[in-house]
């Protein structure tokens, strides 16, 4: 399915009905974040890492092999987090706020390894795996770059 074919039904939806939600939070507001990180991962050096890429925060991760390993296989000890990672591992699919989630405790949630990690770790495991979306969103989602003063932890600790 294009993204113009995509938009052009999503306008006639949205002609019939004058209550619906608004961007950034409504599918039109999805559409709009996946042009954005089309853009870019075509634009940006390095897109797809920290070093090298001048859009990315430069953050002191951890390199700690055995937090990632534990998350990566569902052994973090958080019922919620290692059921989502069961289900990644299990059936290459998630739903998009529990790729938040993971991505969250991975990163600036709890573990504080580095996104590009977890990045390797959805590219080995989604269907849907996508260079620009997959990267941008873990970018974001670990404040590491894209509006990183915006609130949004997805952290099992913190609810």
């Amino acid at each position: 399915l294009s993204p113009r074919r995509f938009y052009a039904g999503l306008m006639d939806v949205y002609s019939e009905f004058s209550v619906h939600a608004k961007p950034p939070v409504s599918l039109e507001g999805q559409l709009y974040w996946r042009e954005f990180f089309y853009l870019n991962s075509y634009a940006t050096p390095n897109y797809h890492k920290m070093e090298g890429n001048p859009i990315c925060r430069q953050i002191p991760w951890s390199d700690n092999k055995e937090l990632l390993k534990a998350w990566e296989e569902s052994r973090t000890g958080f019922p919620f987090i290692d059921a989502i990672m069961t289900q990644l591992r299990t059936t290459g699919w998630i739903h998009h706020l529990a790729r938040h989630m993971v991505a969250c405790f991975l990163t600036r949630g709890d573990l504080w390894v580095s996104w590009e990690k977890g990045a390797r770790v959805f590219d080995k495991y989604l269907l849907d795996a996508d260079y620009a979306l997959n990267n941008g969103n873990w970018m974001w989602l670990s404040c590491s770059c894209f509006f990183y003063q915006f609130f949004r932890c997805y952290s099992p600790i913190a609810f």
